[in-house]
């Protein structure tokens, strides 16, 4: 039986290995969003215990430096927390960028295994119809030998 070659083969694997740095770009970028929703509800979460400690100092006698120094650091962690969701912003737009990329080199590579696959079917089809016209012509062979002794005998 013959052997599969797939002319392509190159730029299948060419293709393969884009998809897979893509891939991995876009995991980097991921990654790098993963961590700014962190820093963001890590910003929060400082916000909120700020928020409770400026609240403790409203009981009993109010000192006036302690509330602004914690209005000051609110307003800082607020600042933070506000440029890591504009951070958040703009990386969004790079991930949509690097989702296209990977989705159409994908798109690229599905194509050429689809048609790797198509040819592939053609062979095995191919390599059947040539094993049954060898079996035929064996069958042939068989029958005229036959015919053939038989012709033989008879005279």
């Amino acid at each position: 039986m013959a052997r599969f070659r797939f002319a392509l083969q190159r730029v299948l694997d060419r293709r393969l290995d884009e998809e897979e740095a893509k891939r991995r770009a876009h995991g980097q970028i991921e990654a790098k969003r993963r961590a700014l929703e962190d820093a963001l509800r890590s910003r929060q979460n400082e916000i909120g215990a700020g928020r409770d400690a400026w609240r403790s100092g409203l009981v009993g006698e109010i000192d006036p430096a302690t509330l602004r120094h914690h209005a000051t650091a609110g307003l800082g962690l607020v600042r933070k927390a506000q440029r890591t969701v504009l951070e958040m912003a703009s990386l969004e737009k790079v991930l949509v960028k690097s989702r296209a990329e990977l989705v159409e080199a994908a798109r690229a590579r599905r194509a050429l295994e689809l048609l790797r696959e198509q040819r592939f079917a053609a062979f095995l089809s191919q390599d059947a119809k040539r094993e049954r016209e060898q079996l035929d012509e064996f069958a042939g062979d068989i029958a005229r030998r036959a015919r053939g002794e038989e012709e033989v005998t008879s005279v």
